[in-house]
Formats: structure tokens, C-alpha cells, sequence
């Protein structure tokens, strides 16, 4: 018997996409299978999702606590590949493309999945894109004018 983790969108179950963003996913869903097929299915909300800093961290150790030693993922950054690899958990490359719980976990049954040895993607990766306040964006007072600049 072996438990895999999958981050997932919404409330989690195989048939839910999988989260690319490992850290900052909505939910995980935990798949316990036996004898090469799938015996049970828990859902378990992500606590990490919102977190400031460390979501990667809090979220292998969400993983730990419920006793899976395999986790599926599509991204992954350092810091929570070395606590999932300090937890003694073996990490699967999920597809690139869309696919659900059910898809990736029968790809793992199967074989298809390629194992990692570490980290796919840097830190902060899955905090989003946003050009929020102090961002740099190009309103007002974003630089980079033609101007020469100013002589005191």
C-alpha cells in the first residue's frame, strides 16, 4: 500500500485538474493505492494556500502528516523539494498539459511518470505574476522618461 499526494484545485478528488503551483494549491488530494489500482480518496484543504512566505514548506509538511510517501507535482521550487526530500517522500513529475487526479495517479500506477531528484522551478514561482504597489509597473512615476534628469 502506498499514499500519493496531489495538489489540486477547488476542494480536491480525483477528478479535480491538478494545481501546477505545489505550495499555493487549493487542496491536496491523497490516493491510497493498493495491488496497482486505487482503493481510497481523501481530500484535505491547503492551510498553506495563503500563507506570506513558507507555503511550500507548511504544505510538505501537510503531506507528512497524512502519511503519503509519494507526491505527484507539476512545479515544484527548492525549498519545498528539500522538506518533501527530507521527509524521505519520492517526487513525480506531473504532465505539463491539464490532466486530472485520476490521469496522473493511473500515469504513476503505470510507470509513465518520471521521478525528480529536486526542484523544477525557483523560489516564490507559484506567488503569481502582479505588478502590484511598488511593482515597477508603467503608470505614474514608473521611470524611464526621456527626460535628462534633474540639476541641483
Amino acid at each position: 500500500m502506498v499514499i500519493v499526494a496531489v495538489p489540486s484545485f477547488g476542494n480536491g478528488g480525483l477528478n479535480e485538474i491538478i494545481n501546477p503551483r505545489f505550495g499555493r494549491c487549493d487542496s491536496f488530494t491523497f490516493v491510497t493505492i493498493e495491488d496497482n489500482s486505487i482503493k481510497e480518496v481523501k481530500a484535505v484543504s491547503n492551510m498553506a494556500a495563503n500563507a506570506m512566505g513558507g507555503a511550500g514548506i507548511q504544505a510538505a509538511q501537510t503531506i507528512g502528516n497524512h502519511g503519503a510517501t509519494i507526491v505527484i507535482a507539476g512545479n515544484l521550487g527548492p525549498n519545498a523539494a528539500q522538506s518533501l526530500m527530507a521527509l524521505n517522500l519520492k517526487i513525480y513529475q506531473a504532465p505539463p498539459q491539464q490532466i486530472t487526479v485520476k490521469q496522473a495517479v493511473e500515469l504513476f500506477i503505470e510507470g509513465k511518470l518520471q521521478e525528480m531528484s529536486g526542484s523544477n522551478v525557483g523560489a516564490h514561482f507559484g506567488m503569481g505574476g502582479g505588478r502590484g504597489m511598488g511593482g515597477g509597473g508603467r503608470g505614474m512615476g514608473g521611470g524611464g522618461g526621456m527626460g535628462g534628469g534633474r540639476n541641483f
